[in-house]
């Protein structure tokens, strides 16, 4: 264990105020990654033992490699995780001066789908790399945010020592820590737009931010359009207050003519904010009061879903109603979303199937049509979804005769015994 030093504070007044305290940082995964008195509950140590310091440094695994240029194991940790989770690798090395020595030390991360880190990596992360060439000293290398794969259940660290040099060097590392990142809170608008419909209405959203914390916060805005996120717009609201962004996209982000997923992220160490939007319909033939769209935060994404109450929404000669679905897939890898249509007997009408690439947000027009029961009445239908990974699937009801939308939630699939 190296002496305490002062970490990096948050900059100087921006949430001095806030009502709560800064949120405990996560504990270490590792067990014993600060080496306090030896280096148990770590594996492969053929080439480590304990030092034990002194005053200046109590405490550190030191690594005795002997000319190994290509690198070795020396030692390594299994712990759980949670995948689709964000992950802080940190630690410390000291690499005493050796004229003639090359090499070093690097910490790193590998995912694993089964536990116990068995079976085949799934990948790695980026790793902390220390070297001889750097001052002596103790170096402090830190990556944060890592995020671990979908399917991972348990996660490998190892120190990966290298050495070339007539004689073994040694290698002291400390302070090695695997936890969970402090992470923002991001809420997801899975439908916004600032575009003219096919009515010829035009559909706009609205956003309502509120800091109810007794100091000035800072959150960002991203579009996702077409798989691509936008550059982050960073906007500031004042000590509880509450700050309205009319046609957020054109006004705030430059996307007028567009439609996709908006998502808003905030530092959750200042508490909690409220965030709420509604597609105005801006329609000056026949006035319409829009739809409220639900803020939704990461992990109320979901695997499957059922919309009921499309009752008479249908595209048909008297006007009627006609209902649009899709979905916004945040992973980085393709998901494919299916769609089926039933009437209020549980009879199929039909079904489709998508591909949602990653960050692409979707959006099926007629959804009657699209499933085959274009002209069929129906007083009860219903819509069900499903994915392989969770996603925000969404369903708005349009008013064919002022454009209004009626967003029509998402409920669970009943679990029947």
């Amino acid at each position: 264990m190296r002496p305490f030093a002062p970490s990096l504070t948050i900059l100087s007044g921006l949430l001095a105020s806030a009502v709560s305290a800064h949120a405990v940082q996560a504990e270490n995964l590792l067990s014993n990654g600060d080496f306090r008195e030896d280096i148990s509950s770590w594996s492969r140590l053929d080439l480590v033992s304990y030092d034990a310091g002194g005053a200046a440094s109590p405490g550190s695994a030191r690594i005795t490699l002997p000319n190994r240029p290509e690198g070795s194991d020396a030692m390594l940790q299994c712990v759980a995780v949670e995948g689709y989770r964000l992950y802080d690798l940190s630690a410390a090395a000291r690499l005493p001066e050796r004229p003639g020595h090359s090499g070093g030390v690097s910490l790193r991360l590998q995912w694993h789908a089964l536990p116990g880190c068995q079976g085949p990596t799934l990948r790695g992360a980026p790793s902390l790399d220390f070297s001889f060439t750097e001052p002596a000293g103790w170096q402090v290398k830190e990556r944060r945010r890592i995020p671990a794969p979908f399917e991972a259940v348990s996660a490998l660290v190892v120190a990966v020592a290298r050495s070339a040099g007539e004689e073994p060097s040694p290698i002291f590392v400390d302070d090695v820590v695997l936890r969970r990142s402090v992470e923002d809170e991001d809420f997801f608008i899975p439908t916004a737009a600032s575009v003219r419909g096919a009515k010829g209405e035009r559909f706009e959203t609205d956003l309502w931010v509120h800091n109810p914390a007794p100091a000035n916060r800072m959150f960002a805005l991203t579009f996702w359009r077409d798989g691509r996120p936008t550059t982050p717009v960073v906007l500031h609201v004042g000590a509880k207050q509450t700050r309205h962004l009319p046609d957020v996209l054109s006004t705030m982000l430059g996307q007028r003519d567009a439609a996709g997923t908006l998502q808003l992220s905030y530092d959750l160490r200042g508490g909690p904010m409220l965030v709420s939007s509604r597609v105005v319909t801006v329609n000056p033939e026949s006035p319409g009061n829009g739809t409220g769209i639900p803020a939704l935060r990461r992990d109320e994404a979901r695997t499957s879903a059922v919309f009921p109450g499309l009752s008479g929404a249908r595209d048909d000669a008297s006007g009627g109603f006609r209902v649009n679905a899709g979905a916004f897939n945040p992973h980085a890898a393709p998901v494919e979303a299916v769609f089926g249509l039933y009437d209020d007997a549980g009879t199929e009408l039909g079904t489709f199937t998508r591909t949602l690439e990653p960050g692409a947000w979707l959006q099926v027009n007629d959804v009657y049509r699209e499933a085959g029961a274009e002209g069929i009445a129906t007083e009860g239908a219903l819509l069900a979804f499903s994915a392989r990974l969770p996603v925000f699937p969404f369903v708005i009801a349009v008013d064919n005769r002022s454009g209004d939308g009626t967003y029509i939630a998402a409920r669970d699939v009943p679990f029947l015994p």
